[in-house]
């Protein structure tokens, strides 16, 4: 990855698409942060007018602009990727924010571990103001239980086991703070042209991860919001990318040693089947029979072993570590029941 000039501790990354004035919240929120070792990228996807006003009126040193033609969030992400400063990298939509603190205890973190990955909790704030722990909180007490200190390597009792349930934390950006070298040695991205993307950077970092270190504190907020259009409540064509992006996924999975192990193996396929089975649910009806046709053709395509799992004949095999897999089971039986 290509950098210029001083290295800093942290660049967050935030891809920018006709927000407007919504856009301070999350800008306002970083360069709050009571930790000042960062920089600010902030990468315009082909904004209208009244956004790229917002742009020009941000005159902090600590950020960056970067601009490009409209090419979609994984390009938009990969392009800052070539010219982040940090150390380490992070990411927040345009809409969420962070708490002033989140910052400061990712600095710590880094200073006693060093890890490759940093994987944190965060909250969710429901159109009408009610503030709840982000759906994975679950998963992310169950790690704090069977890890109190907080970081898991190839070396750690119960690793397998543990990197599972690291897994199905979910698959979204603000959650993640990851060392540049790191994405740089694993060759790390996003998968240019697709939406959905989020699914095949997740799998990527936790599996090649050496090192991950788990936050207790929230480290973000994720706001639902009123007439606020967002590709993942889309009900259109666009949800047909997910099958593409579960292809990537599986396939590059496959090629590592973890596809062995059935417990992680079983962990990314329920994560993989939880989306498919979600867009297929939520697509406009014209486009489901198209949807489940090419998920069907698309899991034909795959490593057998993938489908060699117990559990996915005999729910009563499903190991606690995959969580509630009826989704996925679910959505596979509709298949075959259609084929």
């Amino acid at each position: 990855m290509r950098t210029k000039g001083p290295a800093v501790l942290l660049t967050c990354i935030t891809t920018v698409f006709n927000e407007g004035p919504l856009l301070l919240t999350s800008v306002r929120s970083i360069l709050g942060q009571s930790m000042e070792d960062f920089e600010l990228i902030l990468v315009d996807d082909g904004s209208g007018p009244e956004t790229l006003a917002v742009l020009e009126g941000l005159t902090d040193p600590r950020i960056r602009v970067i601009r490009q033609a409209n090419d979609g969030l994984s390009s938009a992400r990969n392009r800052a990727l070539e010219q982040a400063k940090g150390e380490y990298i992070c990411f927040l939509d345009a809409d969420d924010s962070r708490p002033n603190w989140a910052f400061a205890a990712v600095a710590r973190v880094i200073a006693e571990r060093a890890p490759d990955l940093i994987l944190t909790p965060g909250v969710l704030q429901e159109v009408r103001g009610e503030v709840s722990a982000f759906y994975d909180q679950p998963v992310f007490d169950a790690i704090a239980q069977a890890l109190p200190a907080g970081h898991l390597t190839r070396q750690t009792p119960d690793a397998s086991r543990l990197r599972a349930l690291a897994q199905r934390i979910e698959p979204q950006s603000a959650n993640k703070f990851v060392s540049r070298d790191f994405l740089r040695r694993a060759r790390l991205g996003f998968p240019n042209g697709h939406f959905f993307e989020d699914i095949f950077f997740h799998t990527g970092v936790v599996t090649l991860a050496e090192s991950i270190a788990f936050l207790d504190a929230p480290s973000f907020c994720y706001y639902r919001r009123y007439l606020r259009p967002q590709i993942t409540a889309s009900t259109g064509e666009l949800r047909m990318d997910a099958i593409a992006v579960a292809r990537l996924t599986l396939d590059s999975f496959a090629k590592r040693p973890e596809f062995a192990d059935p417990l992680h193996r079983g962990a990314v396929l329920v994560s993989v089947l939880r989306i498919l089975a979600w867009c297929a649910h939520e697509i406009g009806y014209p486009q489901r029979p198209a949807f489940r046709l090419a998920s069907r053709a698309m899991l034909r395509l795959i490593d057998k072993g993938w489908l060699d799992l117990p559990w996915l004949q005999d729910p009563a095999l499903t190991p606690s570590e995959l969580g509630d897999v009826t989704a996925a089971r679910r959505f596979l039986s509709g298949l075959e029941r259609q084929a």
